[in-house]
């Protein structure tokens, strides 16, 4: 009795008795999630679907099902195993929607949620593996949503990680196998394009729900591939590309040669004439290798190489005995396809079938060729895609000639097999026709029998072929009980069906999904679509998700060796595991749909699969992880104080992110991180909160540091060392945008740079749209602006650091320098001071901007010279003290010499816990009888004023006169900029005059006093750039 006492003492301290012995290594990837639905009405059928799933996770609006086959999920289970890295306690708990979760952990339960709450208790987990079980019972809502998260000791509350959960091979359920088979099934009958031809009727909601896959417009064709590659192709198209979707149809004798002749000389036709013959020269010039080589490069670290690439050797590691290699059909994201979730596709030899310039057009825009987007646009400029195309147009395929050979056959033969049902009268039309023409018309004939038009697009005349409706192919309903035969017979004969390369696997999944996979309810299943949408355009080829896919070690090693130096520390694409709550959804689309790039900097391209074809992803894809769109950028309370900590913090005397992110229109010169001052349009700060304390295993392997450390951070110098408050401070900051004012300790960029250090460095030099008599000035605190000689004017200022001159010095010089920052505030065009009589209206500030006399830059080409009066006329400038710059300069309004207003301009920066600004300090001579004008900006919409308590200020816009009080603050918006405009240093009797422009847009000019006798005059103008046109920042500069 009492060693049975003992065994049962000593058992509660064992791993539950179901995962005893088990080793992490022995599990497969994934949980085995059941979805369950009842029978939804009378004479239907209760459904079930099991497959894999990363880890416990769903999202589903109302209508919409965990899989096209099932109705109203009503009951999921996961199962499996959990691995239990560390000895101690957790805290599991859930988001739930719509119905009730528990959880259980070596058997015993570890959480539940529900209509009345989740239960999250604190429990004590032994190290090892245990079992693992969830299950989720739904309501009657109308919407279901299940998101498990779990918390311990070293990291925070997050999403269950997939890392953590497996399971066994042999618990696997019965369906298991044969639910897998239907997924293959599914996506080949997919990917084949079967629907093309056997059209489903109406009401079959399964195979409406089926994705089509056209193939490439077929009407430039021949502007794209030689003759004798199309001939070739129509003979057998897997002898020239293995993995192609694209079916044999014509036989092997001399009818099948003579009908493949006449299709391509229709689709010659079609395009005009055939493509001229490209051949690489024996010896090529010296351009033409540069360009092969830059092609060369470009293939591995434009991401070509993840497709298209045969697998490189692969490296040993130490664990790669330990596991045993996965099937097909362990995989989560492979749909139990053969290649699995990273298949490749050869490109076969391309010197044979089209040349460089067809290539490289096609390589420019792939989707108007190919828009199911399988061949993505990869953003190649024209550049690119000819270095690309030469590199790869250098392989020829031996067994393809660019000309076809002459049929043995002839048109009047054929005509009986391609038109069998002619009149005499027919024939002899026919028969009246050149050989040539004769030809274009069986094949345009053979291209609707042959059911080219079914799966590609052909227009002629402008207009698109239609498909032939006829009996000889059988509707969906048929073939349903057809079983194996036709185009899934083992050896299907060409003349009589398309006969598809299919290995016997494919063919008996096919088969199965075929008479079981299209019964069911045909419901909306956006999650499961995004599972295939994985798989169907090869994202993990590139990116990883849960463990899956990835650009190989060995790809990744030769793609660091190609890349730009600067760039080789970090070659590979951001992983997709848990992208849905990492991203904002509309960053997402814009990722996925527009070109949005948060590493632009990388020579790896994120492709473009086409809006019909992704644009359902964002939204599935946070359907998929459990979580919802989210299109709101998170605001924390702003306030000086938060945003100053927050600009500190980022610094280096803070955390440094400085040291490796871009931030505003700063350019890190080191290991590079994406652009903070973008983050709230990227991410979500859930998201950003967690990777500030646990980026290592969010992100295994990423060079991002761990700023939060067991709930304090580094820095524990500020805000009491709080990750909340901290990370508070940081996301107001960075939330200002690309215009917030910069962080102290920028590091200066390599190059021929001109440095600034404690005091302001002033370098004449030719400068982006200041002209070639420019005066650059660069101000300790990242401070620079740009003065225009010629003009006479403040031409702009710019943020970061100072210049490099490379541009000006290098070779043989003569280019402008090149900016180290980002403009905060452009000046409007032309000289700002004008002089009239007293009482007369300003002048023609924009008509003058391009007039010469106002030092409007002459054209170079024509070469233009300008002889006459000058109006502005430059007098210098000299430094102070500090080594800050006054420009003197005059105006002669008249151009007869008098009267002329004489200004000294000392440019000041403004830095402000919130913006950036620009001071100019004014000293001005007016001359007697004179009124002074000074254009302060220029606003593409209705200017806004408050006065010095922030309170606004109505204007009339419709008033003959539209003026305002110089005290006046105004908001001036422009080229989506914002300005705050303050002249409260105007001399007494200046206001504000708004002059209205031909595009609706509004002139804001500063009226000084007038004189009867000369005067000195003095005041100082501010100019903020504001990040962010909102209350908070403008009652922070208010203040000032």
């Amino acid at each position: 009795m009492r060693y049975r006492q003992l065994l049962l003492a000593l058992a509660a301290f064992l791993p539950a008795q179901s995962a005893r012995g088990i080793e992490p290594a022995d599990l497969k990837p994934g949980l085995v999630a059941t979805f369950s639905s009842p029978a939804n009405a009378p004479g239907t059928k209760a459904a079930a679907v099991t497959r894999l799933e990363p880890t416990v996770a769903f999202a589903l609006n109302a209508g919409e099902s965990a899989h096209p086959k099932l109705g109203v999920t009503a009951v999921t289970e996961w199962t499996g195993y959990i691995n239990i890295t560390r000895t101690g306690k957790y805290t599991f708990s859930a988001l739930v929607r719509g119905g009730a979760l528990t959880v259980k952990v070596g058997g015993k339960q570890v959480a539940s949620a529900g209509p009345q709450g989740t239960t999250e208790d604190v429990v004590n987990l032994e190290g090892g593996v245990q079992t693992f079980e969830a299950r989720f019972v739904r309501g009657n809502e109308p919407t279901a949503r299940v998101e498990l998260f779990w918390q311990g000791a070293g990291f925070i509350k997050e999403p269950l990680p997939n890392q953590f959960l497996g399971h066994l091979a042999k618990d696997r359920p019965k369906h298991f196998t044969s639910d897998a088979a239907l997924e293959h099934g599914r996506f080949k009958f997919e990917e084949l394009g079967c629907v093309k031809c056997h059209r489903p009727s109406a009401d079959d909601k399964m195979a409406r729900g089926l994705v089509e896959h056209t193939g490439p417009n077929l009407t430039e064709i021949a502007n794209r591939a030689y003759p004798g590659w199309i001939y070739t192709w129509l003979e057998d198209p897997t002898k020239l590309r293995t993995h192609t979707t694209m079916p044999k149809t014509f036989s092997k004798d001399a009818t099948g040669a003579a009908e493949r002749f006449a299709v391509t000389q229709y689709l010659i036709s079609l395009a005009g004439k055939p493509l001229d013959v490209y051949k690489l020269p024996t010896i090529p010039s010296d351009q033409i290798k540069q360009s092969m080589d830059r092609g060369r490069v470009l293939y591995s670290v434009a991401g070509c190489a993840a497709c298209h690439s045969d697998p490189l050797p692969k490296k040993k590691k130490d664990d790669d005995e330990e596991k045993e290699p996965l099937a097909p059909i362990d995989f989560v994201y492979g749909l139990g396809t053969l290649s699995g979730p990273t298949p490749k596709y050869s490109l076969g030899g391309l010197g044979s079938k089209t040349r460089p310039e067809a290539l490289a057009a096609y390589l420019v825009n792939p989707l108007k060729t190919n828009p199911h987007g399988r061949m993505p646009n990869m953003n190649l400029n024209a550049g690119e895609a000819i270095d690309l195309a030469r590199y790869l147009c250098r392989v020829p395929d031996e067994n393809v000639t660019p000309e076809m050979p002459e049929p043995e056959s002839t048109p009047i033969v054929l005509l009986p097999t391609v038109f069998p049902k002619l009149t005499a009268e027919e024939q002899k039309r026919f028969a009246r026709l050149k050989p040539q023409a004769q030809w274009v018309e069986l094949g345009a004939q053979l291209a609707l029998t042959k059911g080219c038009v079914n799966c590609h697009s052909i227009e002629q005349n402008g207009k698109p072929i239609q498909p032939l409706q006829t009996d000889a192919v059988p509707a969906l309903d048929q073939i349903k009980k057809a079983s194996a035969k036709g185009c899934l017979a083992e050896k299907p004969n060409a003349t009589k069906a398309p006969a598809y390369k299919l290995d016997p696997k494919e063919r008996e999944d096919i088969a199965a999904f075929v008479r079981a996979g299209l019964e069911g309810d045909g419901a909306p299943a956006p999650a499961f679509q995004a599972r295939v949408a994985l798989r169907r355009f090869n994202c993990l080829n590139c990116h990883q998700r849960d463990g899956e896919g990835g650009i190989p070690t060995e790809l990744a090693d030769q793609m660091r060796q190609l890349e730009k130096a600067e760039n080789a520390d970090d070659v590979r694409p951001p992983m997709l595991t848990g992208v849905g709550h990492k991203t904002r959804t509309s960053w997402l689309k814009a990722v996925l749909t527009q070109s949005g790039r948060a590493r632009p900097w990388m020579q790896l391209r994120m492709p473009q699969y086409g809006e019909p074809n992704v644009g359902f992803l964002p939204e599935a894809v946070a359907a998929l992880e459990g979580t919802v769109p989210d299109d709101k950028v998170h605001v924390v309370e702003r306030t000086a104080a938060k945003v100053a900590a927050g600009r500190e913090i980022i610094g280096k005397g803070g955390l440094g992110c400085i040291s490796c992110h871009d931030i505003g229109g700063y350019t890190n010169t080191g290991t590079r991180g994406p652009n903070l001052a973008t983050i709230d349009q990227r991410v979500r700060y859930e998201w950003y909160e967690r990777w500030l304390s646990q980026p290592l295993r969010m992100a295994p392997g990423t060079r991002m540091p761990q700023a939060f450390v067991d709930g304090k951070s580094t820095l524990t110098t500020m805000l009491n060392a709080s990750p909340h408050l901290q990370g508070e401070a940081m996301w107001a900051y960075l939330a200002l945008g690309p215009d917030l004012p910069l962080p102290d300790g920028l590091e200066p960029p390599r190059g021929v740079v001109v440095a600034v250090k404690d005091r302001p460095e002033v370098l004449r030099t030719f400068m982006p749209d200041a002209g070639s008599k420019a005066v650059a000035v660069g101000y300790p605190g990242y401070v620079s602006v740009a003065f225009s000689a010629d003009q006479c004017r403040t031409a702009y200022a710019w943020g970061g650091n100072f210049l490099d001159a490379s541009p000006v010095w290098a070779n043989r010089g003569g280019n402008p320098a090149k900016l180290l920052g980002q403009k905060f505030w452009a000046a409007p065009p032309g000289h700002p001071w004008g002089l009239t009589k007293i009482g007369t209206a300003p002048p023609d500030f924009l008509a003058r901007a391009n007039n010469p006399a106002f030092g409007l830059p002459m054209p170079l080409e024509p070469a233009r010279i300008y002889d006459g009066p000058m109006a502005v006329k430059f007098d210098g400038y000299s430094l102070d003290k500090d080594g800050k710059p006054t420009f003197r300069y005059r105006l002669d309004e008249t151009l007869k010499g008098q009267p002329e207003l004489a200004v000294a301009e000392t440019p000041v920066p403004l830095k402000g816990s919130v913006a950036t600004g620009l001071g100019r300090k004014f000293e001005l001579v007016i001359p007697g009888g004179s009124q002074a004008w000074f254009l302060a900006g220029v606003t593409n919409t209705s200017p806004r004023l408050y006065d010095a308590t922030g309170k606004a200020i109505t204007l009339d816009l419709k008033a003959e006169k539209v003026t305002a009080p110089a005290t006046a603050r105004v908001i001036l918006s422009a080229d989506g900029r914002a300005t705050l405009v303050d002249a409260a240093g105007a001399p007494d009797g200046s206001s504000w005059r708004f002059v209205p422009t031909k595009n609706g847009g509004w002139l804001a000019v500063l009226e000084l006093p007038s004189e009867k006798d000369e005067k000195i005059v003095r005041f100082a103008l501010n100019l903020w750039a504001l990040p962010k046109d909102d209350d908070t920042i403008l009652k922070e500069l208010f203040g000032r």
